[in-house]
């Protein structure tokens, strides 16, 4: 997107939720997951977010939970993305997957436990 494109995304919700998701992504990337959920927060909490952005959060977020190995957090969060009316298609299936990943996970380490 160029410089004018970025502008004007300056100056409406949508494109300030967008900014705000790829902000929460970068410190995700950066391994500030802590930081990102502060973001993810704020968007899910705020009643003006879009369906869209608040599904897109809710995964991120709960991509953050698991990368701090905080399962049951990640699990509660996809499963309210796949039940989410007007969640994009994309992200329900990727939330979907991601819920299984995550339960397989879970289990595995019980199952290292019980030994």
């Amino acid at each position: 997107m160029g410089f004018f494109g970025q502008l004007a995304n300056l100056f409406s919700r949508a494109g300030r939720d967008d900014n705000r998701l790829k902000q929460g992504m970068d410190h995700a990337h950066a391994d500030r997951p802590e930081k990102a959920i502060e973001i993810y927060d704020a968007l899910i909490n705020c009643k003006t977010t879009s369906p869209i952005n608040q599904a897109r959060a809710l995964f991120n977020r709960a991509l953050a939970h698991s990368s701090l190995k905080q399962d049951e957090k990640a699990i509660a969060d996809l499963e309210e993305v796949v039940k989410m009316p007007g969640a994009p298609e994309n992200v329900v299936t990727t939330a979907r997957n991601q819920l299984v990943r995550v339960r397989n996970r879970v289990e595995q380490a019980r199952g290292r436990a019980s030994r």
